[in-house]
């Protein structure tokens, strides 16, 4: 595509954008193009997380009017993520701008283009397109967060190939490195590995991990985590009695009645931590927690600490410990959790 083509796309000054307003406010506190970019990335995230894509285009739309060529490129891909709107906007355009990026784009922006491309590729039924461009994005992203999106691409291709065990296994093994990923694409990955789960005939583990997603803050805005618990839906289950806090933390779900008998001899399983628990026995306790601890980020510690919760063994002590944890973690801002510090 053409500089020319590039600008009758993309160049529209922030007066003429829908909301002046978003750019005024977006200057306050900014010294310099640097802090204002930053700043905008930032919530252009936070927007196409929540599929905000009005947002995500006023974002994209002052980033690209930024005197910095990196910054003018990542708007780019914003605005390309807006004109996409998940299949439902212009294909076309949305393709020309990806490539676009592809080309001027710093190195992350370059793999986040490759992957979209990728979706564009798949809504216009071109399969060999699609996998060509999840295997292109693999090789040259940068985050972990593109990396699973890729792969959890990989394994919905086997999927829709007819190969549900070996995109089950694919996921299950990518579970570790998942949950290093941005919220919202951990999510993503649990409700595609419920599917796989689900296909393969082990439906309570499924339905288990589909409580957890729904639980989530995001879950108003994916309806099809809400399709996917309906067709895991038994006669005797419900996804009704989970709750979800304003701070991110999931609630566990109460069990269904049939399991009520049973609570005492059988732990319910969380996610993966009966994995997760057999790998600690390995180990020297103390050195692997300490090890392991270093690695959690705020998140995946309240994960943790809810499937140790479930399993019914805490004392009053060990409650206390559990109760101080929750109380700090929701004295912290809402937002993405850091790692603890050392």
């Amino acid at each position: 595509m053409s500089k020319q083509t590039a600008a009758n796309f993309l160049i529209v000054s922030p007066s003429e954008t829908k909301s002046a307003e978003l750019y005024q406010a977006s200057l306050r506190g900014i010294a310099n193009y640097q802090q204002l970019g930053n700043r905008l990335i930032r919530l252009a995230e936070q927007a196409h997380a929540f599929r905000q894509f009005e947002k995500v285009k006023e974002y994209g739309q002052i980033l690209s009017n930024i005197p910095i060529k990196n910054y003018q490129a990542v708007g780019y891909y914003y605005l390309a993520v807006a004109t996409n709107n998940r299949g439902n906007g212009d294909q076309d355009a949305a393709r020309k701008l990806f490539e676009l990026t592809t080309d001027v784009a710093p190195d992350p922006y370059k793999a986040k283009a490759i992957l979209s491309l990728a979706a564009v590729a798949l809504h216009a039924g071109d399969y060999q397109s699609d996998l060509r461009y999840l295997v292109e994005s693999v090789k040259a992203s940068k985050d972990v967060s593109t990396t699973v999106r890729a792969q959890l691409g990989i394994a919905i291709y086997k999927s829709m190939e007819g190969f549900h065990q070996q995109a089950s296994d694919d996921l299950e093994n990518l579970y570790t490195f998942a949950r290093h990923s941005q919220p919202v694409v951990f999510l993503d990955y649990l409700n595609s590995l419920a599917v796989e789960l689900g296909e393969v005939g082990r439906k309570d583990e499924a339905r288990n991990i589909m409580r957890h997603v729904l639980a989530s803050p995001f879950a108003f805005a994916y309806p099809e985590w809400h399709e996917t618990a309906e067709e895991l839906r038994g006669a005797n289950h419900s996804f009704v009695a989970v709750s979800v806090s304003r701070y991110n933390v999931l609630t566990m779900p109460e069990r269904e009645a049939s399991e009520q008998h049973s609570f005492q001899s059988r732990p319910a399983r969380v996610l993966d931590l009966a994995r997760w628990k057999k790998k600690m026995a390995k180990q020297a306790k103390e050195k692997q927690t300490e090890q392991l601890l270093e690695e959690m980020s705020l998140q995946d510690m309240g994960f943790k600490l809810l499937g140790l919760i479930s399993d019914n063994r805490m004392d009053e002590d060990h409650m206390r410990i559990i109760l101080t944890f929750v109380m700090n973690l929701l004295s912290e801002p809402v937002g993405p959790p850091d790692k603890p510090s050392a």
